[in-house]
């Protein structure tokens, strides 16, 4: 059985559709959670249009690793399936994500392939981070030089999105884990209020010796940051930064980290001046 688990936050719109959305092609046992993060949204119309909906609510804001979390350890299913608000799904994918991960029992992660609502490709593979990568766009200078060699294998843009692969790591929007991995390695890391806690979780994972697979015969609709929409730049540049640097004190130790540190002044005046001419 999988427990799909939701974290909502300012996103009752998308919600509404995406349970729409899942409930139209999905008839097999499913486990549902929605974790409503202190956003103030109300949900009682949809608690009662689904009662077979699980509804947890969390009296703050516990950032997507947290809220997650909340899910999780409630959820007993074999896998665990995190679905963003914005997914909206137009085949069975999670029963066809069952199937796969049933087949493929060194999967302890699987992503698939994500469409704009257009129907085109979203990027939802990339390899995992490196500290020059990050700078670069730290400084924002993909904006001015998006050909850069360092940036462009990190976004992995000569990707086949058309072929299955095993990888580094797949987007946190439709992410499935098996349950023997949280087990084996523990929940998400809430240390990462937002940003990276899914790729931390993936470079656990793989530490520990499973495979994170994509899938591309599987796919659902995703508009990408919903929740992030109603952040300003400033905020949400704010807790990149924070996150990046918890990511590579963990995973690429003390120097990177401090690296980080040392030149958060710089990456904070190259916030506020993107801020400014990007306010939202």
């Amino acid at each position: 059985m999988v427990s799909v688990i939701c974290v909502n936050y300012k996103t009752a719109d998308y919600l509404a559709r995406m349970l729409a959305s899942l409930f139209a092609f999905h008839q097999q046992p499913l486990e549902i959670f929605v974790v409503e993060n202190a956003s103030g949204d109300d949900l009682e119309p949809l608690r009662k249009k689904y009662p077979q909906v699980v509804f947890l609510s969390s009296d703050r804001n516990l950032g997507f690793a947290g809220g997650c979390n909340q899910g999780i350890t409630k959820a007993n299913g074999d896998y665990f399936l995190l679905v963003n608000p914005d997914i909206e799904f137009h085949t069975d994918a999670i029963t066809q994500m069952e199937k796969m991960m049933d087949l493929n029992p060194e999967v302890g992660i699987g992503g698939i392939s994500l469409k704009n609502y257009d129907g085109t490709q979203q990027m939802c593979v990339w390899s995992f981070p490196e500290l020059i990568d990050q700078l670069m766009v730290l400084c924002k200078l993909p904006h001015v030089f998006p050909q850069i060699k360092s940036v462009s294998q990190w976004l992995m843009k000569d990707f086949d999105y058309s072929k299955d692969a095993d990888v580094d790591q797949v987007m946190g929007a439709f992410f499935c884990i098996r349950r023997e991995v949280v087990e084996q390695i523990g929940l998400l890391d809430e240390g990462f209020f937002m940003w990276y806690e899914e790729v931390d979780f993936c470079k656990r994972a793989k530490n520990a010796g499973w495979t994170v697979h994509y899938f591309s015969q599987i796919n659902a609709l995703h508009k990408k940051g919903s929740s992030f929409d109603r952040l300003t730049t400033f905020r949400k540049q704010n807790m990149l930064r924070k996150s990046l640097r918890r990511y590579f004190k963990k995973h690429n130790g003390w120097f990177a980290w401090m690296f980080l540190l040392i030149g958060e002044p710089f990456f904070f005046c190259v916030a506020c001046l993107t801020s400014f001419i990007k306010p939202h």
